[in-house]
């Protein structure tokens, strides 16, 4: 899980300012940039074959695999069920 509010307090700045300079460096917000992440680290235990989509899920701290799926889906087009 990613607390972004302590990220930005660690840095010394108050959230909505770390967001504004997080998303003019990178394009989206910052918790779009670790649904990303995350949604790339599905990817990769995907096409490794070894896990369900379920234990993928769960291994990437979705609380709810209809989510996840629905969100991978949403992300690339393909539900996890596709993607090789």
């Amino acid at each position: 899980h990613l607390d972004i509010g302590w990220l930005s307090r660690s840095l010394g700045i108050g959230y909505s300012r770390f967001r504004q300079i997080f998303k003019k460096c990178t394009g989206v917000s910052p918790y779009q940039y670790f649904l990303d992440l995350k949604i790339a680290r599905a990817k990769e235990l995907l096409e490794q074959g070894q896990f369900t989509v379920k234990e993928i899920a769960y291994m990437l701290s979705f609380d709810d695999p209809y989510y996840f799926s629905h969100l991978f889906k949403k992300k690339t087009g393909l539900p996890p069920s596709g993607w090789h």
